[in-house]
C-alpha cells in the first residue's frame, strides 16, 4: 500500500452549530453510548484504512426519522435516540459517510454526551 492509498479522518472544519441523532442503548445516555468501537477495544471487521477510520468515530444521522428507521431495522444498536446539539465551538469533526443522511462524528465521548 502506498501513502496515497491510506485513508485518514477528515480534518476540514465544518460549520457549527449542528444537530445529529444517535441511536443509543440507555436512557438517559451514558458515556458508553458515545464511545467508539475503537476506544472500546472491539476488533474491526476489516483492516481497510477507511473502515479503521470509521471505527474510531460514531455513527450519527442528519434527521430523527433516519435514526428511527435505522433503529427499527437494527434493534441491536439500541432502543433510544439521543439528539446531539453541537455548539459553535465544538471540538469535533464530521463527514457524510455510509449513505444518505448518515455521518461519522469524531469527538471525545464526554463532549458528545454533554451535547445531548
Amino acid at each position: 500500500m502506498t501513502e496515497a492509498d491510506e485513508f485518514t479522518a477528515p480534518t476540514r472544519a465544518r460549520p457549527h452549530p449542528h444537530t445529529f441523532y444517535r441511536i443509543v442503548v440507555t436512557n438517559p445516555p451514558t458515556l458508553a453510548d458515545f464511545t467508539s468501537y475503537a476506544a472500546r477495544g472491539r476488533v474491526p471487521l476489516s483492516d481497510d484504512p477507511e473502515i479503521l477510520c470509521l471505527w474510531d468515530g460514531l455513527s450519527v444521522f442528519a434527521t430523527l426519522a433516519q435514526a428511527r428507521r435505522k433503529a427499527r431495522g437494527a434493534p441491536y444498536l439500541g432502543a433510544y435516540i439521543a439528539e446531539l446539539r453541537l455548539p459553535a465551538d465544538a471540538a469535533a469533526r464530521y463527514e457524510r459517510t455510509r449513505g444518505p443522511g448518515h455521518f461519522t462524528l469524531w469527538a471525545a465521548p464526554a463532549d458528545a454526551l454533554a451535547w445531548v
